[in-house]
């Protein structure tokens, strides 16, 4: 037993923090690996794929500062936070390094930009050495976001029969299907190691009730796994798939105001949200295609063209 990532060695019965260097730059991510003295699963927690997501950070930093070896079977890994850089320049979305988004690069490139290369770390040295990967997202400074799960739709099907059972255990009402493979958990799946995307705060903003609910979203998650003791304590909620979602992108430099707000449900053809210029001009209107629920919205005034606006799965 004992797990090895690069520069960082954990045996068994032990608990070790570090960096992660990521080879053939001077990047490197806080990680910190518990390694159980009985045998079991090896699961990763990721935080900070987008930096100013800020209570999946402070839930893994919470997370990996409470569980100890003698409270495990298996590993746990733990990231916190990926983007580290862009962390304390408070860089919404992307690596400032090369201005990249890092969940829409991989399975990324060995001799490519930086975002392509931890990606490709990524893609070669952990994901063939672990059993799950949980990641921890939320709405970005810009963003508010519902809580719900992601499932990557496009894995093999026994990948996402694992998936779909694991997100089952998380204590979010809505699961939603989704299209992508270049994503840091998405891309993991499309390797075939069953992964989860969870969203969950936003706005730049973190409170010690969201930390405490996605810290027991992990919790679920590993109690599910049998890494935890799986006591009487595990909540298991109704939760309901959805299949088909819409994801409007704004083909303007203007100033968005949407009429909705996240979680909140509308009819086919309800009036969603419009931009309009500095004068006061309508650009464009939205209305939606079908009966459903917002899942993640921009709430900045400012919009530039091909900007994320609204997200929303059909119900």
């Amino acid at each position: 037993m004992g797990f090895i990532l690069g520069n960082i060695k954990c045996e068994s019965g032990k608990k070790e923090k570090g960096y992660w260097n990521i080879e053939k730059t001077k990047y490197h991510i806080p990680i910190t690996v518990i390694c159980g003295k009985k045998e079991g699963k090896t699961i990763v927690i990721s935080s900070g794929v987008h930096s100013c997501e800020y209570v999946g950070i402070q839930a893994a930093i919470e997370t990996a500062q409470e569980l100890s070896p003698t409270d495990i079977s298996g590993t746990v890994v733990i990231l916190h936070p990926v983007n580290y850089t862009g962390f304390f320049k408070r860089l919404p979305a992307v690596i400032p390094e090369d201005n990249k988004n890092l969940n829409r690069v991989f399975p990324g490139d060995k001799d490519g930009t930086l975002s392509e290369k931890i990606a490709y770390n990524f893609s070669e040295y952990l994901y063939p050495n672990i059993d799950f990967f949980f990641d921890l997202h939320g709405g970005d400074v810009q963003e508010n976001v519902m809580p719900f799960v992601y499932f990557a739709g496009s894995a093999d099907e026994n990948v996402k029969k694992i998936s779909i059972e694991a997100a089952k255990s998380l204590t979010v009402s809505y699961r939603v299907k989704s299209s992508s493979v270049t994503g840091v958990y998405s891309s993991a799946a499309m390797q075939g190691v069953p992964s989860l995307l969870v969203e969950r705060g936003g706005r730049g903003l973190w409170n010690k009730e969201e930390v405490a609910a996605y810290k027991q979203d992990i919790r679920n998650l590993l109690k599910h796994f049998n890494i935890l003791e799986n006591s009487s304590d595990l909540s298991i909620l109704p939760q309901k798939e959805i299949n088909n979602s819409k994801y409007l992108e704004s083909r303007h430099n203007g100033f968005w105001y949407p009429a909705f707000q996240a979680g909140d449900t509308f009819k086919k053809g309800a009036f969603l949200g419009e931009i309009k210029d500095c004068f006061g001009n309508i650009l464009e209107t939205y209305k939606a295609e079908f009966d459903g629920i917002i899942l993640y919205e921009t709430i900045s005034l400012a919009i530039a063209i091909d900007d994320p606006l609204i997200a929303y799965g059909e119900i």
